[in-house]
């Protein structure tokens, strides 16, 4: 289970986005470009809260209890549970965001079905990845062969991604990009309504 890997490395994780500072500004600016908030929002695998934060997104999500603990104490709303089971009532958030979290769920149907249950009517689904076919997403799978995090991961392609998207019942509507490398873009968010709720 990935996100067991993830309660020992909380500290190191959360130190990135500070060794890394252009990479996550450019990732969290891509985001922002998308996001249209008309009501509450949750991030799913929210981590440390670094994207929920500066979002201002009214509930976080993770499986990984430390990862919460620094998010709680960054202000946020926290609930511990997982993707494919999620604890909340029906129709109760206006959007949903997952930053690179969807390649370290277990069951990634039963989450996007979770997803659209949560989502109020016409609410909007923001999913970022590393792209399968980008240079990270190559560099990040062969690293997984030999580091523990990466060894969970399961990155999608683009088009993986919008069949799963489509296939859930959602309508792929905008998508940004960023951190280009070999001209392919390594970090991907694409937005999607659920005209159902």
């Amino acid at each position: 289970m990935s996100w067991k890997a993830f309660e020992k490395i909380a500290e190191r994780y959360d130190k990135w986005y500070e060794e890394n500072k252009d990479i996550y500004l450019a990732e969290l600016s891509c985001l922002e470009s998308l996001l249209r908030k008309d009501g509450p929002c949750l991030e799913i695998g929210v981590g440390t809260g670094r994207f929920a934060g500066p979002l201002g997104v009214e509930v976080g999500l993770d499986a990984a209890y430390s990862p919460l603990l620094m998010a709680k104490r960054r202000g946020l709303e926290v609930v511990q549970g997982k993707a494919e089971s999620l604890p909340f009532r029906d129709s109760s958030f206006s959007c949903v965001i997952l930053v690179v979290t969807l390649c370290f769920l277990e069951n990634r149907d039963a989450a996007i079905k979770e997803i659209a249950r949560v989502l109020k009517r016409r609410g909007r689904l923001y999913v970022c990845v590393i792209p399968s076919d980008s240079p990270l997403g190559r560099r990040y799978s062969e690293r997984g062969r030999s580091e523990s995090i990466y060894s969970y991961a399961r990155f999608l392609s683009r088009e993986e991604l919008l069949s799963l998207l489509r296939e859930g019942g959602f309508l792929p509507m905008g998508e940004c990009h960023t951190l280009i490398e070999e001209g392919v873009p390594n970090f991907l968010c694409l937005e999607a309504i659920y005209p159902g709720g």
